[in-house]
C-alpha cells in the first residue's frame, strides 16, 4: 500500500507586505524569496514566496496548485507591470483632480487579453455616486485602452490597501482571512465595547473582524467571572466587582477605597462562599 505524501504549502504575496495567498507547490523545490506562478482566472501571475514550504495533510481551504517557477523574463515583466500600474495610478489621480471628482483610488489592475487588447480596471471608493461620463473617455484616450471603473464598498477597501490594526500587526483581511463576516453589536458588547463602539472599530470603519473569532474566549471568561456590581471576597478583602479583564484573566475589585486586580481563580462571591460553608456543615453532620 503506497504511502500518501502530504502536500507542501507555501505563502506568497504579489507585492511587498501584501496579502498572503497559499499555494500547493506539488513537489517543486521552492524556498523563501523565490518567484513562482500563481494561477488566476486571467492567467498566471508572478508572486514571491514569503513563507514555507510546510507539509500539511489537508489544506483547508484547498490551496491551488502552483503553476511553476517564474522565469527571469516573467519576473522582469511583472516588475514592469508594477511600475506601469504606479504610473497609471498617478494619471488617474491627476485626471480626477482636474475634474473635481471625490474618489479615493485604491488600486489599478491591468488585464491583457489574448487578442492583444488591454483593460485597465480602476478600483475606487467614494461616499456617493460619481458621474464618469467625461472622466472615462478622457482617461481611456490617454491610456489608449478600455477603462472599467469599479467602486469598492464595506470592508473591501481595507483589504485592497492593507494596513496595521490596533494590535500592531498587519490586518487580518490582508493576510489570512479569506472572507470577512458580518460582526454584530452583541459580539462587541460581550467584549466590553458597548459603551464605546468606536473602540472596536477597525481600519475599514466597521467592527473589527477579530471580535468574531475571539468571542468564544470572552464568553467563557464572562460565564465564570462574577458580574459587575457583585460583592466578592478576595485575598485583599471583601469588595465590589467594577471591571473585567478577560485577556489577563483578572477581575477588578474595589476594596476599601482602592482598586485591586485579582486573578479570577482567587475571587469568589459571598454566595458561593456561603454555599461551600453550608456544604461543609452538612458533611460534618453526616459524619457524626
Amino acid at each position: 500500500m503506497s504511502q500518501v505524501v502530504p502536500s507542501q504549502v507555501i505563502a506568497v504575496a504579489f507585492q511587498e507586505n501584501g496579502r498572503l495567498h497559499y499555494l500547493d507547490v506539488a513537489g517543486l523545490r521552492v524556498k523563501v524569496g523565490d518567484w513562482v506562478l500563481y494561477p488566476t482566472p486571467d492567467g498566471n501571475e508572478v508572486a514571491r514566496c514569503v513563507w514555507g514550504p510546510e507539509p500539511v495533510d489537508d489544506a483547508v481551504p484547498a490551496a491551488p496548485r502552483c503553476a511553476g517557477i517564474a522565469t527571469e523574463a516573467q519576473v522582469r515583466l511583472a516588475a514592469e507591470h508594477r511600475a506601469e500600474r504606479e504610473e497609471i495610478s498617478e494619471l488617474v489621480r491627476q485626471t480626477a483632480a482636474e475634474q473635481g471628482l471625490e474618489m479615493g483610488l485604491l488600486a489599478v489592475d491591468l488585464i491583457d487579453h489574448e487578442d492583444g487588447t488591454r483593460l485597465v480596471a480602476v478600483y475606487y471608493r467614494s461616499p456617493r455616486r460619481i458621474d464618469f461620463r467625461s472622466f472615462v473617455p478622457k482617461l481611456a484616450g490617454k491610456l489608449h485602452c478600455r477603462v472599467d471603473m469599479r467602486q469598492v464598498f464595506g470592508r473591501n477597501p481595507a483589504r485592497i490597501t492593507g494596513g496595521v490594526g490596533v494590535c500592531g500587526r498587519d490586518l487580518c483581511c490582508t493576510t489570512f482571512l479569506e472572507e470577512p463576516e458580518a460582526i454584530g453589536m452583541r459580539l462587541a458588547a460581550d467584549q466590553g465595547y458597548a459603551a464605546n463602539p468606536l473602540g472596536g472599530t477597525g481600519a475599514c470603519g466597521k467592527l473589527m473582524c477579530c471580535l468574531r473569532y475571539e468571542h468564544p474566549y470572552y464568553t467563557d471568561f464572562n460565564s465564570r467571572a462574577p458580574a459587575i456590581g457583585r460583592t466578592v471576597e478576595t485575598p485583599a478583602g471583601t469588595g465590589r466587582v467594577i471591571g473585567h479583564d478577560a485577556p489577563s484573566q483578572t477581575v477588578q475589585v474595589a476594596v476599601n477605597g482602592r482598586t485591586v486586580g485579582c486573578p479570577l481563580a482567587s475571587v469568589c462571591t459571598t454566595a458561593a462562599r456561603r454555599r461551600n460553608r453550608e456544604d461543609h456543615l452538612r458533611d460534618d453532620e453526616g459524619e457524626l
